[in-house]
């Protein structure tokens, strides 16, 4: 359970540190760029050589960590929008009801147990997601309602995409294909989300769509840190013993409580009424599908 525990505060730590971001003018898609860079050090650090090598290409594993690695730097980017424009409380629970994707997947082809409260849990899920995601005072997006409308499809596209990292990730681990105490796994996946991330970081600056700060690479690190983290322990969780469709739930529990407690009383985040029941509707949901 330890490392559930560090897992859910590695997590907590990714949503505040990009609210910082547009607080101190970030660029966050050079951060998130640079934030991979870091976690292929932490890698290195961490297995006392570059994780990465040629015998790696002939592992079983290789083409989930590729297929990551393309999903992840997307995936990180729709949670930095979500967070700018709908608030760090709504950017988690999207996340988070990933569930909704994850646990049919462990059932369906891991035949996991499932029973009447999993599907009271769905339910309950869906109507959390949709009362989450209703505009408030605080939420940037609720300004303009019409402007916030046409952006539900990035809290939408943020959920859908953590689903399909912990979907691949429940993936690996069932079919064995990675030691949970070697750090070349996710290693490759952030090093492909960081090759294709400098690709598009050169092209932007020769292109001059976009402009080099030392403060995006500072943030970069600050991100990177517990992002690896955050990767590693839930790994190391689910190398266990515990079943995929337990830890997802409960470590996604714990993220939204503390989350919504840091973003309203660090970030002063305004949740109107029926935001507030979304919340709570959402940690029943995920307190049934995971029991």
């Amino acid at each position: 359970m330890i490392y559930l525990l560090l897992s859910v505060i590695c997590s907590v730590l990714i949503g505040f540190i990009f609210k910082m971001f547009y607080r101190h003018g970030i660029d966050a898609f050079q951060a998130i760029v640079f934030n991979y860079l870091v976690c292929l050090t932490c890698g290195t650090i961490h297995l006392g050589r570059f994780p990465v090598r040629e015998s790696d290409l002939e592992r079983s594993w290789l083409p989930y960590a590729v297929a990551l690695g393309f999903v992840f730097i997307s995936g990180f980017n729709g949670a930095a929008l979500t967070v700018r424009y709908f608030g760090v409380t709504v950017s988690q629970i999207m996340q988070k009801m990933s569930i909704l994707l994850t646990v049919p997947f462990a059932i369906l082809v891991y035949n996991e147990p499932s029973d009447l409260w999993k599907i009271s849990g769905f339910l309950l899920a869906l109507l959390s997601i949709v009362l989450v995601n209703l505009p408030s005072k605080g939420q940037a997006g609720a300004k303009v309602p019409g402007k916030a409308i046409r952006m539900l499809w990035i809290p939408f596209l943020t959920w859908v995409l953590a689903g399909v990292i912990e979907v691949l990730f429940i993936r690996v681990h069932k079919e064995q294909f990675i030691d949970v105490g070697d750090p070349s796994f996710i290693s490759t996946v952030f090093g492909t989300a960081g090759l294709i991330g400098i690709t598009l970081v050169c092209g932007g600056l020769l292109a001059k769509r976009l402009v080099f700060s030392w403060r995006n690479v500072l943030a970069g690190v600050a991100l990177g840190i517990p992002n690896y983290g955050s990767m590693l322990f839930m790994l190391l969780a689910l190398g266990s013993g515990l079943d995929g469709s337990f830890v997802f739930p409960v470590a996604n529990v714990g993220i939204i409580i503390v989350t919504t407690i840091g973003a309203v009383q660090l970030f002063q985040e305004q949740l109107s009424t029926v935001n507030w029941l979304g919340i709570g509707l959402a940690v029943a949901a995920i307190f049934l599908i995971s029991f």
